[in-house]
């Protein structure tokens, strides 16, 4: 039995009559028109459809594109084990706040009054450089006079490793243990400066210092402390801004973990500058950025800079304390109070400073612990004779800091892309696929049509 679309759509709309030949006919007609008119709402609707796939798949196609132009980008955190279980350490940047011993300007007491009087311009506003004592250290810089402080042998009483080794027997030389670094806070010294201490985590791993603060060479002792930065051995002159303070009488213990940060370059969607890697600093992040814009900006308005870099790749000169007390003191504070100003935006004539592409950083987990007097005493008994300590001087000299890695992973905070070109891809080609039916071999199959269409086009204008 075969199947009648026309009888069936007469059947379903028009009453059955069979009264004459002229009612059938007319019947047959109205069929005719009805399925004509059906077929043709169904070419409508498939035009209907057709052109609005065509325009929601050349939407949809304009929102990947822009999206894509766009870089978004996410950020991914991801944790690793050091595969040969042990790490580079940290390098220890350690300051202590006094810059100038005691007994140095006791025996030099024209010195002392000049140096007081660098150290506070404001309060002395009218010298003479051409009169003493002033016009004997007029030429002298911040350099020279911060010679005059605790050498390292001065300042580290006892260095550990994994707590059975001294820091002598690790076998390497000199300035691979320890090396000076020069600026705000002062003498500093740089333990494992270039970062060939390897270890393992926990106290198997640890460095033990104890420090003497040497209390008796306090100029002022208002507060008495050192300054202490643990950070990777690219990095310099970090403990201003990043550094602990540590005081006598307690015992820090500080467990690290190693945080690497890598951020995409402009061109990939992120913010950081490909291209700046290094500078005179050291390994390039937003601190030594600003420490070359400050010395820029003293270069510019001075002729000199208060502490030469530890790469003094733009051949700076050190300020003398003449120049520090005429120009360098005011322009150092100028630029401090403008980089602090929190209505103050930067911009690239000012001090351009984009985030950087790779640094790592370390998270420190701290616990303090008052030294015993019981303790005290025992070194007070052993080795009090050698420094001329009581038990008492002990607790007001001598603290110690004792570094570890808590454990031998590594956070990585990186930023990737969140939608390249593959993912771009795959939208376009999914919803050309789902709404136009369309592929790769089709779009092929359609240029190799108009390819042969326009040539065929300009054979017969030929």
């Amino acid at each position: 039995m075969v199947f009648r679309f026309k009888e069936f759509l007469a059947d379903l709309f028009l009453p059955s009559s069979s009264s004459d030949s002229e009612e059938e006919e007319e019947n047959v007609d109205f069929t005719e028109s009805l399925f004509r008119t059906f077929k043709k709402g169904l070419y409508m609707a498939y035009i209907g459809v057709w052109a609005c796939s065509k325009m929601y798949t050349i939407y949809n196609v304009s929102q990947s594109i822009g999206k894509y132009l766009e870089k978004p980008v996410r950020t991914q955190i991801t944790t690793y084990r050091s595969e040969n279980g042990s790490m580079p350490f940290p390098t220890i940047s350690i300051c202590n706040l006094n810059k100038v011993n005691k007994s140095y300007m006791d025996q030099h007491a024209d010195l002392a009054m000049v140096w007081r009087v660098v150290s506070s311009p404001w309060a002395y506003p009218d010298v003479n450089w051409t009169t003493e004592p002033y016009s004997l250290y007029k030429n002298l810089t911040y350099y020279d006079i911060y010679q005059f402080s605790s050498t390292w042998e001065q300042t580290a009483v006892a260095c550990n490793h994994a707590g059975v080794r001294y820091c002598d027997s690790l076998h390497f030389s000199r300035e691979n243990i320890i090396s000076q670094d020069f600026g705000p806070t002062g003498k500093c010294f740089r333990f494992n400066p270039n970062g060939v201490i390897r270890s393992k985590a926990g106290d198997y791993g640890s460095i033990y210092l104890r420090l003497n603060v040497n209390r008796r060479e306090y100029l002022v002792l208002d507060e008495v402390l050192f300054t202490v930065a643990i950070h990777h051995h690219t990095q310099y002159s970090v403990t201003r801004n990043t550094g602990i303070q540590i005081s006598p009488g307690f015992k820090y213990k500080i467990g690290v973990r190693a945080v690497e940060r890598e951020e995409l370059d402009t061109s990939k969607g992120g913010k950081c500058d490909a291209s700046r890697r290094t500078n005179s600093y050291g390994a390039y992040d937003l601190e030594s950025c600003h420490m070359e814009c400050r010395d820029k900006i003293l270069e510019k308005e001075c002729g000199c800079v208060l502490w030469l870099p530890p790469h003094n790749i733009h051949g700076y000169r050190r300020c003398t304390i003449q120049e520090t007390y005429e120009c360098g003191f005011s322009a150092y504070y100028k630029f401090v109070l403008k980089e602090s100003d929190v209505d103050h935006v930067p911009d690239n004539k000012d001090c351009h400073c984009p985030v950087p592409c790779k640094n790592t950083i370390y998270s420190l987990q701290t616990t303090t612990t008052a030294l015993s007097k019981e303790w005290a005493q025992r070194k007070a008994q052993s080795e009090g004779k050698k420094f001329n300590y009581t038990d008492t001087d002990y607790l007001e000299n001598n603290v110690i800091i004792e570094v570890f890695f808590a454990d031998m992973y590594v956070d990585k905070i990186a930023q990737i892309p969140a939608y390249d070109f593959w993912n771009f891809l795959a939208d376009v080609g999914g919803m050309m696929g789902l709404l136009l039916g369309a592929s790769v071999f089709t779009l092929l199959e359609v240029a190799t049509k108009l390819s042969k269409k326009v040539y065929q086009h300009s054979r017969k204008k030929d």
